[in-house]
């Protein structure tokens, strides 16, 4: 299965779970190609997806980058693959990780979407799951086993057994051995729609262009800052530095900049104006003197305008005018 195909079944399989769809682009598009994420999705949550039959053949920029548009845009990044770097395949029914992010084969992405659970986590080490270590103890003490007892039925040390009932994520083999002994379940699923993205400052080192830059400064007046993005459809998420704004899609939104015209600017202000109803974000576009025609969700604003806004209130209020519509 190549890239491609792998693509057009996951987006099925999410229009048959009853997903809202974008698809960024295909490889045979040869329109954002590049991109951190291939197809963003809603329903409950929205998904951020990349496309990549071996999981560890993705460049760092790319990872980093879904890793910081996730963070901002709350969504769930996830990359689908079918192998690991040494061509062996994806285990179903199990969550890989690579650099921060989750990864997983087509079955164990259907299987989740369908609202199956999944509670293997493949980890340096071996395959791993989450257990209640409080009910190990107390089904243990209940049924008058020993420490040392547990361990040699099930063929560990006494020190194995003490670990598991004191840590929360151990060996699947070992979830399988109690369980067996105990006739119970000690797991909890994997949460993989409120994956947490634990940094927000992810370094993504790049040379600022003058058009870059002046926009920078002016944002800085303004009270905002802007992280600059290279593999995405838009050029930057834009936040307050202080938290001011009261709704949550005004929170941050995406920028995206043009000093030329024409039909390819027109086509990605599209992908954004559909971009930030999935992301139920604001946008806007930076133009230096073109004009381009309204678009919903988007504020189309000239470089000078924005230079003569006094405070992120103006910019905010110039926002709100936009004709907003959200899947």
């Amino acid at each position: 299965m190549n890239e491609d195909s792998l693509q057009k079944e996951i987006l099925d399989s999410l229009i048959s779970a009853g997903y809202s769809v974008l698809p960024i682009g295909t490889a045979k598009s040869g329109s954002w190609t590049k991109n951190c994420f291939d197809i963003a999705a809603r329903k409950q949550f929205l998904l951020m997806i990349k496309v990549n039959p071996n999981i560890d053949i993705i460049a760092s920029n790319l990872v980093e980058e879904l890793k910081l548009i996730s963070y901002f845009f709350e969504g769930t990044p996830l990359i689908i693959g079918k192998e690991t770097r040494t061509t062996t395949p994806l285990r179903d029914d199990v969550v890989y990780e690579r650099k921060g992010i989750p990864a997983v084969n087509i079955t164990t992405f259907k299987r989740l979407i369908f609202n199956n659970q999944i509670f293997t986590i493949s980890q340096k080490g071996g395959f791993y799951v989450k257990v209640n270590g409080d009910k190990i103890r107390s089904l243990r003490v209940e049924k008058g086993y020993s420490l040392q007892e547990v361990a040699s039925q099930i063929g560990v040390s006494r020190k194995a057994v003490y670990l598991f009932e004191k840590i929360d994520q151990i060996k699947e083999e070992n979830v399988i051995q109690l369980e067996e002994l105990f006739k119970e379940s000690f797991k909890f699923p994997i949460d993989l729609f409120n994956w947490e993205i634990k940094q927000k400052e992810v370094p993504i080192p790049q040379e600022e262009t003058e058009f870059q830059l002046e926009i920078k400064e002016d944002f800085e007046d303004l009270g905002c800052d802007i992280k600059w993005v290279k593999k995405a459809p838009f050029d930057g998420i834009t936040s307050p530095i202080e938290e001011i704004t009261p709704k949550p899609e005004d929170t941050c939104f995406m920028t995206g900049l043009s000093l030329i015209p024409g039909k390819r600017m027109n086509e990605r202000l599209k992908l954004i104006s559909d971009l930030s109803k999935m992301f139920h974000k604001l946008s806007m576009f930076i133009i230096d003197d073109d004009k381009f025609h309204p678009i919903d969700n988007v504020l189309i604003i000239q470089k000078q305008i924005l230079e003569k806004m006094d405070d992120i209130k103006d910019l905010y209020t110039a926002l709100k005018r936009v004709r907003r519509i959200f899947y």
